[in-house]
C-alpha cells in the first residue's frame, strides 16, 4: 500500500534528519488518527532504507510506561539500518529486559515506592548497552533517531526522567553526539516548550497535520475496500481523517464477509517467498495468518507478549509476505494468508480450529474499534443498558470520561441515542462481550455493582428533584396568573383614566351660591321710606318698597360660574392624570418583566423536569447482567 497525502512532510524530515541534514528535533502535531504514526512509520523506513547507519528507536508507549518499562520496549522495537544485522539487535533487547526485568514497568503501586536513583541508572544501563551494540558492528558512527509518540500521553515521572536522567546519559555519551528527536503528539507544541528546554533542544520544527483531501481519502479507501463509493461521501464522513477512513472500510470489509478473495497474479512469488522457511519462520507465519490487521496487540491473543513482538517484526520485514498500512499495521496478501491457514490446518487442525473461532471475534471487534488504547471503553460501556454523559462523569474520573466522551462521540454510530440516553448496539455489543470472552480488556472490577448502586441512588435524588421542580413550577404558574390578572386590571383603570380625562362632561362649568351687601340698595332703600314721610295716600307703600330694597342691599345673592382650567398650570388636572398615568405605565411594566423571569423560569424547569425523567426511565443496568 503506497503512502499516501503526506508526501511534502515525508520529505523534508527525512531530508532534515538524515545524517547529512540540519534538523535536530521535530515535533508532529495533530488531532487523533490523523496520521501521526502512519507518518513515523514511513519515515522509519525511508531513514533506514537510504542510510545504513541509522539506528530507528522508536517504542511504543503506553500511557502508564515506568522508565523501565519505556526502555525494554525501546529494546523490542529497535529497528537499524543495514550496518547492523538482526542477531545483535536480538541479544541488545534480551540483554535490556535481563537487566531491567527485576524493576516495575508500569506506573502502579509497585512504582510509587521506587525510587529516582534506582530509575536513574536505567538510564545508564540503556545507554550503555547502546553504545555495546553499535561498538558490535564494523560501522564507524551511527546516527541514532528517537521517536517520542503520543508525547502528550506520557504519564509526568516518565517525562521527567527523559528530561533528567536519559538527558544526561545522552550528553555524556560519544556516540549520541549526532542524535536526533522526533515527538507526535495532539496539544500543540507550545505546551512542551518546559520540557524541551529541559531537555535541551533549542529549535523545534513544526509539522502540523490536516486532514486529507477527498482525492485522497477515497485512495486510503480503496486500498482497503473493494466497494465503490463516491469520493464526497468518503470524505463526508471521515473529514480526511485517516484512521475514520480506515475505520469506515473496515465497516464496509465487515458488512460484506461473503466475497470470496481472488488469487492474485503474484501467487508465483507468493510461493517463492514461503520456501526455506525455519521452524520458528512458520510458527510467526502461523499466528500472523488469522489476525485481519497484524501488530503486536492481536498477536497477544495467540501467544505470549514477548512472541508477540519478535512474530510482529518478523512480518514486518518480510515486505514478499506482506503489506504495511498508513497506520503501522501489517496486512499479509491474501494468497499468503490462505494458504499459510491451510497448511496450518493440516498440520494442527485443532489449533487451527481454535484460532480461526478466536479470530473471527478478534477480527470483528478490532473492525469495528481498531484502536487498542480505546478497547477498554467499550468494554466497560457494554456492562450498561443505558447511560449518560453526566452518568460516566460520576463513575469515572475526569481523564477517563474525558477519553469516553471523545470516543462516544467518535463511535457515534455504535450507539442509539434517546432523550440523552446512550445504548450501545445490541451486534455491538455481543460482539464487544464475546471479545472479553476470549481474553481481551477486562470491565473494571466491581464496575456493574457500582453502576447498580447508582441507579438506586439516582433514582432517589431525581424523584426529589421531580417533586421539588414540580412544586415550584406550580407556585410560578400560580404567581404568574395572578400578576397577569393585576396587569389586567390596572390597564383597564389607565384607560378609565384618559377616557374620563378626554370626555367633554368632566369640564362643565359650576355656579357658586353666595350672599353679599349692596350699598346702593340699601341707600335707595333708605331714601325710599324717608320720601313715604311726606306722601300721605301711598306712604305705606313707599315705605314697604323702601324696607324691601333695604333687606336685599343687606342679603344681596351673588352667583360665580366656575370652569376647570385645561392648560399646563401646576393645578390643572393634565398633569395630575399624566403623573397617575406614569404611576400606572410604571407599575405594569414591572409586573409584564415578572411575568416574563416567570415564564423564563417554568420553561427551564420543564426542561430540566425533562431531564431527570429521562434520566430515571430505564435502569442503567438489566437484572440478567452479572
Amino acid at each position: 500500500m503506497n503512502f499516501i497525502g503526506r508526501e511534502t512532510e515525508l520529505n523534508s524530515l527525512s531530508q532534515g534528519l538524515s545524517p547529512a541534514g540540519t534538523m535536530r528535533s521535530a515535533f508532529i502535531s495533530g488531532e487523533a488518527g490523523i496520521g501521526k504514526s502512519a507518518l513515523v512509520n514511513e519515515l522509519g523506513k525511508k531513514l533506514l532504507g537510504q542510510d545504513s547507519s541509522i539506528l530507528w528507536l522508536c517504542p511504543r508507549t503506553p500511557e502508564n510506561l515506568s522508565p523501565a518499562g519505556w526502555a525494554s520496549q525501546l529494546a523490542r522495537d529497535l529497528q537499524a539500518g543495514s550496518a547492523l544485522s538482526q542477531d545483535p539487535i536480538n541479544t541488545f533487547a534480551q540483554v535490556i529486559g535481563r537487566e531491567l526485568a527485576v524493576l516495575p514497568h508500569t506506573i502502579d503501586s509497585a512504582l510509587a515506592i521506587a525510587s529516582d536513583e534506582i530509575f536513574s541508572k536505567v538510564a545508564d544501563i540503556l545507554i550503555m548497552t547502546l553504545e555495546k551494540l553499535m561498538e558490535s558492528s564494523d560501522a564507524k558512527t551511527f546516527s541514532p533517531v528517537f521517536v517520542f509518540e503520543d508525547v502528550d500521553d506520557y504519564n509526568p515521572r516518565l517525562l521527567s526522567w527523559i528530561e533528567t536522567d536519559l538527558n544526561t546519559a545522552l550528553r555524556e555519551s560519544k556516540h549520541f553526539k549526532k542524535a536526533r528527536f522526533v515527538f507526535t503528539g495532539q496539544k500543540a507544541r507550545t505546551k512542551f516548550e518546559p520540557f524541551f528546554q529541559k531537555f535541551g533542544i533549542e529549535q523545534v520544527h513544526d509539522f502540523l497535520l490536516t486532514g486529507l483531501s477527498s482525492i485522497q481519502s477515497l485512495e486510503l479507501f480503496k486500498g482497503h475496500s473493494s466497494e465503490k463509493v463516491p469520493a464526497d461521501e468518503v470524505y463526508k464522513k471521515t473529514g480526511g481523517n485517516p484512521s475514520k477512513v480506515l475505520k469506515l472500510a473496515s465497516q464496509r470489509i465487515i458488512l460484506d464477509k461473503t466475497k470470496a478473495v481472488k488469487m492474485s497474479k503474484n501467487s508465483i512469488s507468493m510461493t517463492k517467498a514461503l520456501k526455506n522457511l525455519t521452524e520458528q519462520d512458520w510458527s510467526h507465519l502461523f499466528r500472523a495468518s488469522y489476525p485481519d490487521r497484524v501488530n503486536r496487540y492481536a498477536l497477544e491473543f495467540f501467544c505470549a507478549p514477548r512472541e508477540a513482538a519478535y512474530c510482529y517484526n518478523w512480518i514486518k520485514r518480510n515486505s514478499k509476505l506482506a503489506d504495511i498500512a498508513p497506520d503501522g499495521d501489517v496486512i499479509l496478501k491474501a494468497e499468503v494468508r490462505d494458504e499459510v491457514k491451510k497448511i496450518h490446518a493440516e498440520k494442527n487442525p485443532a489449533e487451527a480450529e481454535e484460532w480461526e473461532i478466536l479470530s473471527c471475534v478478534l477480527n470483528a471487534f478490532m473492525g469495528i474499534f481498531p484502536n487498542p488504547n480505546e478497547h477498554w471503553i467499550p468494554v466497560n460501556l457494554q456492562l450498561f443498558n443505558c447511560f449518560n454523559r453526566k452518568l460516566c462523569k460520576g463513575i469515572f474520573d475526569e481523564a477517563s470520561f474525558e477519553e469516553i466522551d471523545a470516543f462516544l462521540h467518535e463511535y457515534e454510530d455504535f450507539f442509539a441515542m434517546n432523550d440523552k440516553q446512550y445504548k450501545m448496539l445490541d451486534d455491538v455489543k455481543l460482539i464487544t462481550s464475546r471479545f472479553v470472552e476470549i481474553g481481551g480488556v477486562q470491565p473494571r472490577d466491581g464496575l456493574i455493582d457500582e453502576i447498580r448502586e447508582r441507579w438506586e441512588e439516582d433514582q432517589r435524588v431525581a424523584e426529589e428533584q421531580r417533586v421539588a421542580m414540580e412544586q415550584e413550577r406550580i407556585n410560578l404558574v400560580t404567581e404568574g396568573e395572578q400578576a397577569k390578572r393585576q396587569i389586567e386590571s390596572l390597564g383597564e383603570l389607565k384607560d378609565k383614566l384618559m377616557d374620563d380625562f378626554r370626555k367633554p362632561k368632566n369640564f362643565k362649568s359650576k355656579k357658586i351660591y353666595s350672599v353679599s351687601t349692596s350699598p346702593i340698595l340699601i341707600v335707595l332703600g333708605i331714601i325710599t321710606v324717608g320720601a313715604s314721610l311726606y306722601a300721605d295716600s301711598i306712604g305705606s307703600y313707599y315705605a314697604a318698597a323702601g324696607l324691601l330694597l333695604t333687606i336685599l342691599g343687606f342679603f344681596w345673592p351673588n352667583v360665580e360660574v366656575k370652569k376647570p382650567a385645561r392648560g399646563k398650570g401646576a393645578s390643572g388636572p393634565n398633569l395630575a392624570i399624566e403623573t397617575q398615568q406614569r404611576s400606572l405605565e410604571h407599575r405594569i411594566v414591572g409586573l409584564k418583566n415578572r411575568v416574563s423571569s416567570m415564564t423564563g423560569s417554568i420553561q427551564r424547569i420543564s426542561s430540566e423536569l425533562d431531564e431527570v425523567n429521562s434520566g430515571i426511565s430505564e435502569p442503567y443496568v438489566m437484572d440478567e447482567q452479572t
